[in-house]
This record gives structure tokens, C-alpha cells and sequence, in this order.
């Protein structure tokens, strides 16, 4: 791939960050999450009473499945699910959040940063202890280790989810100054091999910084590291 190629590939990915964050109801867009119970509640700003039956979201003319939503008003009404907590998200184009949003300052795009490293997997069914913005500690599936070198230092990464379709959250020695206080990365396996890309020019903020009602997770001990990472997302820049 050529520099221009390369250039090219980053700002068709950023551009894509930019709609995901700013469209009618991306990511800034959000403007409330409800924990729900089986007792009927009312909630600010939305008709009628809700409760689960189940993990179903039940409404007066409504019910939302684990995965789904409704567009009621123009707002998008979606359930959310975090262990045996059930939400009702409320995500609203007039939300000043998304009206305020005019880029994602990020570094320029440079290959150096693209780093091969290695995946070890973890064992089936094992799980880690994920501390959220809010608190609350979550048990995520493990899916395994990413070791590589950064600077001449060896780094091992703790990723959740699957081999096919990882996420890393990370702090760095820039964190909480020239970037936001974590990161995340998205990590893709390969079949039948061990090898695994790196591409921290495509290290993205995490949802809470667009939004206040977000539960997103912190990154684990081991991915809290000493060493400045100066590619990817930086910081939201709003009017």
C-alpha cells in the first residue's frame, strides 16, 4: 500500500467515526438510559408506563426484544442489557450533545503505527472482571492476550470478546492530557494463525465522551501503560 493509499484507507475510516458519532442517532445522540424493573415506572420525557417482563422492555404500545428498538417521535427507544440489568436508551436527534460535535482531533494517520503482533487465546468460557465508568464490574468474555513491541518495549494487551472480533480498552502515557483518559481498539483474528495487526492509528474514543449515559468500561491494569501511544483518536473538538 502506498502513503496515499494509506492516507486514504485512515480518512475514509475517520470520516465513517464522523457519521457514527453525528448522524441523527449516533453515538452523541444519546440522552438518557433508564434502568428498568418489573414494577411499572415513569420515565422523564417519554409517554406511559414501562417495566420488564423478563428482559423484554414492555411500554404501553410497545415491546422492545433483547437487540431491538422502535422509533417513536423521531427518538429511537433501544434495549440495552448488561448482565441481568436491563435498559431503556433514549437516543434523540435535537440532543445538544450531537449538535455540539464538529470533529475528533486525531494524529496523523502514520503506517509506523501499524505493529504485528501475537495472539494467545484464552481458555473456553473463561471471563474477565471489566470495572465501568459508573462502577459497576462486569464479567466480559475473554478472549486472549496480544503481546507486541512499542519503542523498543514488549506490551501484552488483555482483549475481550472473541478471536474474530476483539476489543482492547487501553490508557497511555498520553491519556488525560493530549488524549481522552482511555481508548479503545477493535482486534480481528485470523483463522488458523496466531499473527494478528495492530493498527493504532485506528484507536477510537470511547462512547462516554460524546454522551453522559454511557457505562463504558475502564481499561484493566494490564493495559494501562507507561509508553506514549501518538496515533489514533484524540479528543472530541465541539462548537
Amino acid at each position: 500500500m502506498t502513503q496515499h493509499e494509506f492516507d486514504e484507507s485512515w480518512q475514509t475510516w475517520h470520516t465513517a467515526r464522523l457519521r457514527t458519532i453525528t448522524g441523527p442517532h449516533g453515538l452523541a445522540s444519546l440522552v438518557a438510559t433508564h434502568w428498568l424493573s418489573p414494577d411499572p415506572q415513569r420515565l422523564e420525557g417519554i409517554e406511559g408506563e414501562w417495566y420488564l417482563d423478563g428482559a423484554d422492555i414492555v411500554g404501553d404500545d410497545f415491546t422492545i426484544e433483547q437487540g431491538g428498538e422502535v422509533l417513536v417521535g423521531g427518538r429511537v427507544l433501544r434495549h440495552f442489557r448488561r448482565d441481568d440489568q436491563v435498559a431503556l436508551r433514549v437516543l434523540d436527534p435535537d440532543a445538544p450533545t450531537r449538535a455540539s460535535v464538529v470533529d475528533v482531533d486525531s494524529y496523523m494517520p502514520d503506517e509506523a503505527w501499524v505493529v504485528l503482533g501475537r495472539f494467545s487465546p484464552a481458555s473456553e468460557g473463561e471471563t474477565l472482571a471489566v470495572e465501568e465508568i459508573d462502577g459497576y464490574v462486569e464479567n466480559e468474555a475473554l478472549a486472549g492476550t496480544v503481546s507486541l513491541e512499542i519503542g523498543g518495549q514488549q506490551v501484552e494487551f488483555v482483549a475481550t470478546g472473541s478471536r474474530h472480533s476483539m476489543q482492547v480498552v487501553f490508557s497511555d502515557a498520553t491519556s488525560g492530557g493530549e488524549t481522552y483518559r482511555f481508548r479503545f481498539l477493535r482486534l480481528h483474528g485470523q483463522p488458523g494463525s496466531n499473527e494478528i495487526e495492530v493498527d493504532f492509528n485506528r484507536a477510537y474514543l470511547p462512547p462516554c465522551v460524546f454522551a453522559d449515559f454511557y457505562v463504558c468500561a475502564l481499561p484493566p491494569a494490564q493495559n494501562r501503560l507507561s509508553l506514549p501511544i501518538r496515533a489514533g483518536e484524540k479528543n472530541v473538538v465541539t462548537r
